[in-house]
């Protein structure tokens, strides 16, 4: 009986370091709070207001000339015959498409600007991210920048991607 006993516990005690092997330890991460902090995410936002006020300054420029053209065009128009009339219009709509485009273009061109100059800043801290895990013996990290319930996947093990899996028997090719 005593010898079942000590088997029983033996068997309990490596079925039990079995489950605590496979154990799959999860952290999480401000990812939003690591980022505003750092000192290069400074110096990002300063050229991104940089670029951002460059912009504002052509934005400008080109109004200013729209409205002294206008009010030329105002101004001058009753000396002017009909072909010239219909000449100064056209040129004004012109000016006037080319300053919405502008607009337009700059909202993208600023988009990828901060694309550009946080990208390394988000490279650099999810490595960090993965560094530690790795030492602290994190298996998965997730980004808690949402808070409560909006997390993203930062660390992860390649073993456990079953996308390629799961492509192939819904019939999907590619990655």
């Amino acid at each position: 009986m005593k010898k079942l006993t000590i088997l029983a516990a033996v068997i309990l005690m490596a079925t039990l370091g079995a489950f605590s092997a496979n154990a799959q330890k999860i952290g999480y991460v401000d990812m939003q709070d690591i980022i505003s902090q750092m000192p290069e995410t400074a110096q990002a936002d300063s050229a991104l207001g940089s670029y951002r006020e460059n912009l504002v300054t052509t934005y400008q420029s080109m109004n200013q000339e729209f409205q002294t053209k206008a009010d030329a065009f105002v101004k001058d128009s009753t000396k002017m015959n009909q072909a010239v009339k219909e000449a100064k219009r056209a040129e004004l709509r012109d000016l006037q498409t080319r300053i919405g485009q502008f607009q337009q273009n700059s909202q993208q061109q600023l988009q990828q600007e901060q694309s550009q100059l946080l990208q390394p800043i988000i490279e650099k801290v999810q490595k960090t991210v993965s560094d530690v895990a790795k030492v602290k013996g994190f298996t998965y990290v997730l980004d808690d920048s949402q808070g409560g319930g909006g997390n993203i996947l930062i660390v992860k093990p390649t073993t456990d991607d079953l996308t390629a899996e799961v492509k192939a028997k819904l019939g999907l090719k590619g990655k």
